[in-house]
């Protein structure tokens, strides 16, 4: 007797977490997962529908090769309810260009590519889950997420990953006095190296992002950030990290602009990159 009113107890309390409006981090108006690495810890709510889109463009240079990429990101958020949202994004449409020195181009020269190698294609698709499960108006308590994707090789042949790759993510947003805010996402992502004549060999890496931002009137926002989308070892491909910033612009509740700058802090992540985007929120709860 007493083990059943403690599983009906816990049911209750699970079933309060998730339904409770105390607990639920549904936006009235555009809040996007971009242009910063750490997500948000809102959904967009029951019914809503909205769409983060973007192009994007990075560059590397070695003293052997300059590899670039334009890329258009996107991301399809539908909100199931207050508390749950579905997830599809991409990297959508990739142009890569790889020039090549054999002999080598010292830094600061110019210097002729002797190889040019271009592909283009579609990027591999996530699918994935957003739970908002804790929402305060505390500046010490912040409000908190999480999400669980899995990338799909299903892109271009030339893009397409090994296999299914899942991640896990935990977003958390304190929001402070004069409107600033604070940012943490940790997280784990499972992947496979790809390694040439050879079936992969799995790895786990880790996933870590935190920005501080500031609303300087009611429509822009400005934000800083350090971001790790990939720490792991060197054998796996090392560690991906980058500083930007960058700012967002409320043309109105359901529409939003933003742009960033990124800068490498890792041998393996590229020199720099910058992106411009546009989302809006297609249909909701929102009458304005």
């Amino acid at each position: 007797m007493t083990a059943n009113l403690n599983k009906i107890k816990t049911l209750s309390i699970l079933f309060y977490l998730i339904a409770s409006p105390k607990f639920i981090s549904a936006q009235s108006s555009i809040v996007t997962d971009r242009p910063d690495f750490v997500e948000s810890s809102s959904t967009v709510g029951t019914g809503s529908v909205q769409i983060e889109g973007s192009f994007a463009f990075d560059h590397k240079k070695t003293p052997y090769q300059n590899i670039d990429n334009q890329t258009t990101p996107f991301l399809l958020r539908i909100g199931v309810s207050n508390s749950w949202e579905l997830r599809l994004e991409s990297d959508g449409m990739v142009r890569n260009q790889i020039s090549y020195w054999p002999s080598g181009c010292p830094s600061g020269a110019v210097c002729h590519a002797a190889v040019n190698k271009k592909n283009s294609g579609i990027s591999d698709f996530a699918i994935g889950l957003k739970w908002a499960f804790l929402s305060q108006d505390k500046s010490t308590i912040p409000d908190m997420a999480a999400l669980i994707h899995a990338e799909l090789p299903i892109g271009s042949e030339e893009f397409r990953g090994p296999r299914i790759r899942p991640s896990f993510r935990i977003a958390a947003e304190w929001a402070l006095a004069n409107n600033w805010g604070i940012g943490v996402m940790p997280g784990l992502r499972f992947d496979q190296l790809d390694i040439s004549g050879g079936d992969g060999r799995n790895y786990t890496s880790g996933i870590f992002g935190t920005v501080i931002s500031k609303g300087l009137t009611d429509k822009l926002r400005i934000f800083f950030e350090i971001a790790y989308e990939q720490v792991t070892k060197k054998k796996n491909g090392g560690n991906i990290g980058f500083v930007d910033f960058g700012g967002t612009f409320l043309l109105n509740n359901k529409w939003q602009l933003d742009s960033a700058i990124a800068i490498g802090i890792t041998d393996n992540a590229p020199d720099f990159g910058v992106t411009f985007g546009l989302s809006g929120l297609l249909f909701g709860n929102n009458d304005h």
